[in-house]
């Protein structure tokens, strides 16, 4: 339920033959276990993620099930059971019973993988983004990132080695994707063809086509030394066209059976059609003043993810990987970055609603998700200061808005000291606003430089990250020439 709708690692005659491997060494102790051979063991790794994976969600899929026979009550829980942490514990145990006999191969491989994908429901995403980029560069070791024409291989073996292939890929870009990192390897080097297309992966599938998409735009739009940089504006506007047009192929084809998906519906493989979008039109090293036009998209593609997930908490008690928090962060943040960045070109180009009510629902439902999240995941320390600090960081760019479009021939409503300074500042120039500037007299900091807290959480240190999420860092001066911007990117 939580591994096939994304991943096409394993199918279900990979899982039977894991039962069936599993059953015929219960009641073997640890002594016996390290002495057996090597597949046997790699299949008992491979046993314990799988039921780690369950067990991490037991709760989600008690929810589910019963959700979809109407029983309240399905099976009886209340005897012990194995914790996600002790199945977990049992693998690295195996990996140090073998330490000795283990090697690159397809089925050592997956385990990894499943150790990465066990790691996504954790807070940290830095420490699975080195586990995925020390998975991929096995995977290169053995091959796996070309299919031979010439091989002794059965076609199941060949179809098992490219789905293993394309789950380190799925796994890496996402990670690539929302840290800000580079990928182990271009899609320039990859020849893999992709698994065989069934009717049990046909969502896998569509995920993998989906994080191809983001590895473009990773490649093409935020890549540093990329020779898009020395496009004409035209043939930038063509570039972002074009990937925009593949993402809405991409969402057209999305599979129908996904409406019926329990652990992920319809609306995920949405949110992630949403989450591109936003990204592809907000300010970028390829385009870095975009068009009005970006930018209303990017704020709406951003106001419909968080209105996703905000459904989604409210109806069902969902996994929480740290993906999806940052997600929603990351939503939020380019929202009010966005309108104050591009805030004169927004007020001559969209309807006055637009900024004065959509904004706002969207700003405060991202409030919303924060809150829930935060109560969702009470350990977190750094999680429980993140909404007190996006409600001052979003009133104030409210309230900048509200007096910006309020204002008549340049006089200024001082709604407060933080917006009065913005607006004396700021609002004066033809073109954008300068974040530096704009926070130089707010008191927004504790314990973390007010910045610095987000970035925390996000993962993304300036140095080595290609978001560069604010203004400050992109250099976005606020005496740009309105005629160098780019224009009609829809």
């Amino acid at each position: 339920m939580w591994i096939l709708p994304l991943y096409p690692i394993l199918n279900s005659d990979d899982l039977d033959l894991l039962i069936s491997r599993y059953t015929e060494d219960i009641g073997k102790d640890d002594s016996q276990l390290r002495q057996g051979d090597f597949e046997k063991n790699i299949s008992l790794m491979t046993f314990y993620m799988v039921m780690a994976l369950g067990a991490i969600n037991t709760s989600n899929t008690i929810q589910q099930i019963c959700k979809q026979s109407g029983q309240k009550a399905l099976l009886d829980f209340s005897v012990g059971r194995p914790s996600p942490t002790s199945l977990c514990t049992r693998v690295l145990q195996l990996i140090d019973y073998n330490s000795h006999i283990l090697r690159p191969s397809v089925g050592f491989i997956r385990v990894f993988l499943l150790i990465s994908i066990y790691s996504s429901f954790g807070p940290i995403g830095s420490s699975q983004w080195q586990l995925a980029g020390f998975t991929m560069r096995m995977a290169v070791e053995i091959g796996l990132h070309c299919t031979p024409e010439a091989s002794d291989l059965s076609d199941e073996a060949k179809d098992q080695r490219n789905r293993v292939f394309w789950t380190i890929y799925a796994i890496e870009i996402s990670l690539a994707y929302n840290l800000g990192r580079p990928s182990s390897i271009g899609d320039d080097h990859i020849a893999s063809t992709l698994p065989k297309s069934t009717n049990e992966n046909l969502s896998s599938l569509h995920h993998v086509r989906h994080r191809q998409i983001q590895s473009r735009i990773v490649a093409q739009i935020y890549g540093i030394t990329n020779s898009t940089r020395k496009m004409s504006v035209e043939k930038k506007q063509l570039l972002i066209l074009d990937l925009q047009r593949d993402l809405d192929e991409w969402q057209v084809n999305i599979p129908v059976d996904s409406q019926y998906e329990v652990a992920y519906p319809y609306s995920y493989w949405n949110r992630l059609y949403h989450g591109t979008t936003f990204v592809l039109h907000r300010p970028s090293p390829l385009c870095p003043h975009p068009s009005a036009q970006s930018l209303e998209r990017c704020i709406t593609s951003a106001g419909s993810y968080i209105d996703d997930v905000l459904t989604i908490l409210r109806l069902n008690k969902i996994p929480l990987p740290w993906m999806l928090v940052q997600g929603v962060l990351f939503a939020g943040l380019t929202m009010v970055v966005t309108v104050r960045t591009g805030l004169h070109q927004l007020l001559s180009h969209v309807e006055a609603s637009f900024l004065l009510i959509d904004l706002q629902s969207w700003v405060r439902n991202c409030s919303i998700c924060l809150a829930i999240m935060n109560e969702r995941l009470q350990e977190e320390e750094l999680m429980s200061k993140l909404d007190s600090q996006y409600e001052l960081l979003a009133n104030d760019t409210l309230k900048l808005v509200s007096s910006t479009m309020t204002s008549q021939a340049g006089t200024i409503c001082p709604e407060s000291s933080a917006s009065a300074t913005n607006i004396e500042n700021d609002l004066e120039t033809e073109q954008g606003l300068n974040m530096d500037t704009s926070y130089s007299s707010m008191s927004f900091r504790e314990e973390y430089d007010y910045f610095e807290m987000f970035r925390d959480f996000l993962g993304q240190d300036p140095t080595e990250t290609f978001w560069n999420m604010f203004p400050n860092e992109m250099n976005m001066a606020a005496d740009i020439d309105p005629g160098k911007t780019s224009s009609n990117i829809l």
